[in-house]
């Protein structure tokens, strides 16, 4: 699914907070389609987290606390 044009304009009632992952053996999502949705996003002023997991193929899940760590920052609570 691609989500570009559906951030064709700013829509106050979307998301503003983004944390993007992708391995860097991920044969299904290019590097460059991430780093063009970021910057998409930033030039929103949207608050993106992105990073590549180390070897990691499609789907990579690596880092499950940081995630939760993630969530409680963006909202407020508590880890």
């Amino acid at each position: 699914m691609n989500p570009m044009p559906f951030l064709a304009k700013a829509n106050p009632r979307r998301a503003q907070h983004w944390r993007i992952r992708v391995g860097t053996k991920d044969s299904d999502t290019s590097r460059t389609v991430v780093g063009d949705l970021a910057a998409k996003l930033e030039n929103f002023g949207d608050d993106v987290d992105v990073a590549m997991h180390r070897d990691g193929g499609h789907g990579a899940n690596e880092d499950t606390a940081d995630f939760i760590q993630w969530i409680a920052k963006v909202t407020g609570h508590k880890a």
